[in-house]
């Protein structure tokens, strides 16, 4: 029978995978013969309400996160890529800590994002527990891990680290086996400064896993900069990276592009009339319907100017210099 005090109610927060088999032998076997502790977790530990041995009881010291903290704390490093400009905020044994000046919080945004990542980043961090990683932009993550530093610009469920938005990070160089940054870099002032620190913070030898957004509507409130083409991603990272995978994921495909920007036109549209004229039409008269028609100038006129500017094709700049 297990003793309770041994054991704390397993959580997406708190889960340790060998922490969570030493309380399930079941899924130890399970494991064992091939199955995942993690997927387990997700389709019935947390429904279940199952256990994992506490930290204590497995003779580790401190939280997780201040674990976490004496293993990272020789990477941190506020003169490291900023030139000195960032300021340890909240100095203690323990993430999560601030560098710089705040400028966001989550009211700031729509929506916090909420995802796994990457999966070829997420099974790299998983399979390489020994090896030190970093998330930039990790916004809200459904699972986290202890060898994968989590940063963000706003104290985010998931954030170790919560920096300034200044595109440079607070971590010694050739630091990191890998990074990983998701649909963050068009949010970003200089994702050139960025790709360059990215290269200055990881090891020789180590790997940057980017997804970056191309054909979407303008999104992420408070800042969305540049999208990208492929080849524009590819040129970020052309000098001193080896290409493993240059790629459209399924997450990227067209139809995805598609359907953000038709529904979001439509959604925006003032007149629920012309609306509904819209949704009624098929793919081929609307794919013959020519730009600047008739019917796009009623939808234009009855689209506000801040969905003209998140939808747009292009826009265009006039400027004098000073």
């Amino acid at each position: 029978m297990q003793d309770p005090s041994r054991f704390e109610l397993a959580t997406d927060a708190n889960f340790v995978e060998h922490l969570y088999l030493a309380a399930n032998p079941d899924v130890a076997r399970h494991v064992a013969a091939g199955g995942d502790a993690w997927k387990h977790f997700e389709r019935h530990g947390r429904t279940e309400g199952r256990k994992q041995l506490t930290r204590a009881a497995a003779g580790l010291p401190g939280t997780r996160a201040e674990a976490k903290y004496a293993r990272f704390a020789p990477l941190l490093d506020a003169s490291a890529g900023a030139g000195g400009d960032f300021r340890f905020l909240d100095k203690a044994d323990s993430f999560p800590v601030s560098y710089g000046a705040a400028a966001h919080d989550l009211g700031d945004y729509d929506a916090e994002s909420a995802n796994p990542g990457l999966s070829d980043f997420v099974e790299t961090v998983r399979g390489n527990p020994d090896r030190l990683y970093l998330d930039v932009g990790c916004g809200r993550r459904t699972r986290t891990f202890d060898n994968c530093l989590y940063l963000e610009v706003y104290s985010s469920v998931s954030a170790d680290l919560v920096i300034e938005p200044a595109c440079r990070y607070p971590i010694a160089d050739a630091s990191l086996d890998g990074i990983g940054c998701f649909a963050v870099m068009e949010h970003m002032t200089e994702p050139w400064v960025a790709a360059t620190e990215f290269a200055r913070m990881l090891k020789p030898g180590g790997t940057v896993f980017i997804d970056y957004p191309f054909l979407v509507p303008v999104h992420g409130y408070p800042s969305h900069y540049y999208n990208a083409t492929r080849e524009g991603l590819a040129r970020l990272f052309d000098s001193g990276f080896e290409r493993i995978k240059l790629a459209t994921e399924r997450n990227q495909t067209p139809d995805h592009a598609l359907h953000w920007q038709l529904n979001g036109l439509a959604e925006a549209l003032t007149d629920a009339n012309l609306r509904e004229e819209l949704r009624g039409m098929t793919v081929g008269a609307l794919m013959d319907e020519p730009a600047g028609s008739p019917l796009w100038q009623r939808i234009m006129a009855a689209m506000p100017e801040a969905a003209r500017a998140t939808f747009a094709a292009g826009n265009t700049l006039i400027a004098r210099k000073l």
